[in-house]
């Protein structure tokens, strides 16, 4: 399989203009959310017997679900948070930029990177939504589960750190999750964008996630 690094993720794109239909959102999201299930009953069923067997499928769902994400990163096509962070790197002023950036992330749905993009969207955000309200609330209901379930996953996995302590899979686990949080956050700004009728909701479920995500990559370390 496939798996698309971290630094590839930073170029990837989200949109606020919805380049996909609702219904398809709905459904990548619910894609993921199956893929999160289906790892999580594999991470439960680890054990002393079968660690070693077991534990590189839970690594390897972990890549597909990073690979799901970042398929659908590409579908929605813009610009987002990681990479205006990333844009950071590149000017002479680091803290300046961050500076501009902490200014815009009070709205995350707003976040491009530098202030005159900031105007745009803000004229851009006067026009009407790409989806009706019917469809954003079903897009927020598919991120809300998507949530639930994946942070179900996430304790499995912490719950599982003393075991696999023992074994060599911590660095590889740890390094899923470094990326995942990554292509997450990435998804969640995309979706945010899209759903401005239930944005605050959203961005509450990211908000729940990234700190589970953190967790796990902390114990993992």
């Amino acid at each position: 399989m496939h798996f698309t690094p971290l630094v590839s993720l930073l170029g990837l794109a989200v949109s606020a203009s919805a380049a996909i239909g609702a219904s398809q959102m709905v459904s990548n999201i619910d894609q993921i959310t199956q893929l999160s299930s289906s790892t999580d009953d594999i991470a439960k069923s680890i054990s002393v017997v079968n660690m070693f067997s077991t534990t590189p499928q839970v690594i390897n769902n972990f890549k597909e679900i990073i690979q799901t994400a970042t398929n659908d990163i590409t579908a929605m096509n813009s610009k987002r948070f990681i990479h205006a962070r990333q844009e950071c790197l590149d000017v002479g002023d680091i803290e300046k930029c961050i500076q501009d950036l902490g200014d815009i992330v009070n709205d995350p749905s707003e976040i491009l990177g530098d202030k005159k993009r900031f105007i745009k969207v803000q004229k851009k955000r006067q026009d009407a939504p790409a989806y009706s309200e019917t469809e954003q609330q079903a897009v927020c209901n598919a991120f809300r589960e998507f949530v639930m379930v994946h942070q179900a996953l996430l304790k499995t996995v912490i719950g599982k750190h003393g075991l696999l302590s023992l074994t060599p899979f911590t660095q590889p686990i740890a390094a899923v999750l470094r990326t995942l949080e990554g292509g997450v956050d990435t998804l969640a700004f995309g979706i945010i964008d899209s759903v401005p009728t239930c944005a605050q909701d959203s961005t509450q479920n990211k908000n729940s996630l990234d700190s589970s995500l953190s967790d796990a990559v902390e114990k993992y370390q």
